[in-house]
């Protein structure tokens, strides 16, 4: 598991006003929770943190002369700038068990896509308990042997020793499901018979009533 150290500075001012002036300053305001102690407000260089951020490092954090053992609980970015907006920490002990995601990565190519059929991914994150220490990278699941209609899921993991999986084993990882077939002959018959049939005149009677009406002024002109 990745293990880096980042130094932080205490901040006494909180707020919206205070946050926005740090960020105009390239900080980034953020609050270390846990191990039985109040929160602490920092805040910290915006590139020293995208350095950090996107995994499962253990961070030695340097605060006021002391050395905190966090990870990054939660990070809150900007929408359309994708700035740094706040990070939360979480103090941790190297020797309790904690729960993270991890991601799963698919190695293979599954015989069913090599067959015509499609790949779904339903899951690409699982929850894991085990020492910060043991952290893995990824879990990673051989998906080769994947047939259409087939599927993996949590259960088909393998986790390795000290690591357990707290995401249910029966949620589907990934699916190979038959593409959808159109059947265009039939769409094309319909469309040949929309072109070949005549358009109705309005206005115009049928064929078999306009031939029973001339048949009936024959048939007064011979009255007559």
């Amino acid at each position: 598991m990745e293990r880096v150290q980042l130094d932080v500075e205490l901040r006494d001012e909180t707020g919206t006003g205070s946050a926005r002036r740090l960020r105009e300053q390239g900080l980034v305001p953020g609050v270390v929770y846990g191990r039985n102690q109040e929160p602490i407000n920092l805040k910290l260089d915006a590139t020293e943190l995208a350095d950090v951020t996107g995994g499962n490092a253990i961070i030695d954090l340097q605060v006021d002369g002391e050395e905190k053992t966090v990870m990054v609980k939660d990070v809150q970015k900007d929408v359309i700038t994708d700035e740094y907006l706040h990070v939360d920490f979480h103090q941790i002990a190297l020797d309790e068990p904690i729960v993270v995601e991890v991601p799963i990565s698919l190695e293979g190519v599954a015989e069913g896509v090599k067959e015509g059929g499609v790949l779904q991914k339903t899951l690409r994150k699982v929850e894991v308990q085990c020492l910060p220490t043991e952290i893995p990278s990824d879990l990673k699941l051989n998906i080769s042997e994947l047939e259409v209609g087939e599927s993996l899921h949590v259960g088909d993991l393998e986790a390795g020793e000290g690591i357990e999986l707290t995401t249910s084993g029966d949620e589907v990882v990934v699916t190979v499901v038959a593409p959808t077939e159109l059947d265009l002959d039939e769409d094309e018959d319909e469309l040949e018979e929309d072109l070949v049939t005549e358009p109705e005149v309005i206005g115009e009677e049928p064929d078999e009533e306009g031939e029973e009406v001339e048949g009936e002024a024959e048939a007064e002109t011979e009255e007559a």
